[in-house]
């Protein structure tokens, strides 16, 4: 029973193809492990690069609020100096009228002493 064939161990160390078909073989094998290996690292590089773009992306929408925050104070700090600009010009205006209604005032206490003081006289 021990010598059946099925229970023998057969040599492996003898090819059965052609040695110029075992070294094409042979080498088909080391491109594939290369292109495995080439592959897993361009695999690598890509997750690094949408890593990559994730962040720009994020930083392009920081700086994008941050750029409509400064045009919401732009025009804020517009708006601010155009009620100056408004404030101003009531305050001189207030101003002008002052000064008329004092004119108004002196010249009218100086028409009616220069009219008492007439009447006096006469």
């Amino acid at each position: 029973m021990l010598s059946l064939s099925s229970f023998s161990q057969v040599d492996t160390t003898k090819v059965c193809i052609p040695t110029k078909t075992a070294r094409l073989i042979i080498q088909d094998l080391i491109r594939y492990d290369g292109c495995k290996q080439e592959l897993r690292l361009t695999q690598d590089k890509v997750y690094k690069l949408e890593g990559r773009e994730a962040q720009k992306d994020t930083i392009i929408k920081l700086l994008q609020e941050k750029d409509e925050n400064n045009k919401y104070i732009i025009h804020q700090h517009e708006l601010q100096i155009g009620q100056y600009e408004h404030m101003t010009d009531d305050l001189q205006t207030e101003i002008r009228r002052s000064r008329a209604k004092t004119f108004l005032w002196k010249v009218g206490t100086f028409v009616g002493i220069a009219t008492s003081g007439y009447l006096l006289i006469k």
